[in-house]
């Protein structure tokens, strides 16, 4: 079984200066499409904190998101999506060993949850065009931890 776990791509990110937010929006929304074809479990991490409340536009997944309301959502506090959360044991209990990783922003909880989830015994890819962030050097920064990932084991697809 595989999942696409799509982390914190909501309104009160989404709504900063991301590089190539476009194409960035399009790749995750491809990557929905494949995975819901190939009926796969899709995921959603949604970050909660003093920025992103539940509850609040901010905090909402973004709306051009092509999500459906049989995806799983879990609720996250820290920058990796397995501390404090159910997301182990759901892949586990679900028989999930392969798991497709995209989302924001490159250099946090997307670094860091994909090594977590190779740490916890998951084949961890990450979709390629799939992560992004804000910074002044963004694409430095997104080639930087592509590099970092791939060391690691991480395949970029």
């Amino acid at each position: 079984m595989e999942a696409l776990i799509i982390i914190d791509v909501q309104n009160g990110i989404v709504s900063k200066d991301l590089f190539k937010k476009e194409e960035f929006i399009e790749n995750i929304n491809k990557a929905i499409i494949e995975n819901r074809n190939a009926n796969n479990t899709i995921i959603f991490i949604q970050h909660n904190s003093k920025t992103l409340v539940k509850g609040s536009y901010d905090w909402e997944i973004y709306s051009e998101l092509l999500k459906h309301n049989n995806d799983i959502v879990i609720q996250k506090k820290h920058g990796d999506a397995f501390i404090d959360t159910n997301l182990k044991q759901y892949l586990e209990e679900n028989k999930i060993k392969n798991i497709f990783i995209c989302g924001l922003v490159s250099h946090g909880c997307i670094f860091h949850s994909c090594k977590s989830g190779l740490e916890n015994g998951f084949n961890v890819k990450i979709i390629k065009n799939g992560h992004t962030n804000w910074l002044k050097n963004a694409e430095e920064k997104i080639n930087e931890i592509n590099k970092k990932l791939e060391k690691m084991g991480i395949k970029i697809i």
